[in-house]
């Protein structure tokens, strides 16, 4: 199941990089404006925070249990993509976010160690980050995310707030970060 998941982490990758030259036009340029770039300036830098697991989430943590962590997100590929890598307990994750000017939004893929996954996207509306994505967990339940990430103290705390749904019930969450180094 984990080279699955990495396997589908690199193919996103990989497809992501490969320059695109349809009726559409060429893909962006490093550095183009894209909605990316919007996310990138709210979300690039090193952030510590804290949490309490929403579901059973197999290899990682459990529902109640409660989690401080620590993530990374860097601009990669000439800033045509954005890779967050983190921390929480003991459990590691990384994320991968770039801009499918096909579908015009923002692609993210992510998963654990504890052969967890998901796909969705990303939009920035209005001052908040709005999330949707759905996945797998390892013991083959699905899963989907839903979720709003709002920012203060001038971008350097972090919001999200949301939900991890599973069999149609939602497992509210709401966790907090502070921006430790841009």
């Amino acid at each position: 199941m984990r080279q699955t998941v990495v396997m589908i982490f690199l193919i996103a990758f990989f497809l992501a990089l490969v320059p695109r030259t349809d009726a559409q036009g060429p893909a962006p340029r490093s550095g183009a404006a894209t909605p990316l770039k919007d996310i990138g300036d709210l979300i690039v830098g090193k952030w510590t925070g804290e949490g309490t697991y929403s579901a059973d989430y197999p290899g990682v943590g459990k529902k109640g249990e409660k989690f401080t962590s620590t993530s990374t997100c860097r601009w990669t590929a000439g800033q045509a993509a954005i890779t967050c890598e983190g921390r929480e307990n003991t459990s590691t994750w990384t994320s991968l976010y770039w801009w499918d000017s096909g579908s015009k939004e923002i692609k993210v893929i992510g998963v654990n160690p504890g052969g967890n996954f998901d796909v969705g996207t990303i939009a920035k509306q209005g001052a908040k980050l709005v999330w949707a994505s759905a996945g797998s967990f390892a013991d083959g339940r699905r899963v989907e995310y839903k979720y709003e990430v709002t920012f203060q103290d001038n971008g350097n705390t972090r919001v999200e707030t949301g939900a991890t749904i599973l069999a149609g019930v939602r497992n509210e969450f709401r966790e907090i970060y502070k921006r430790v180094a841009k």
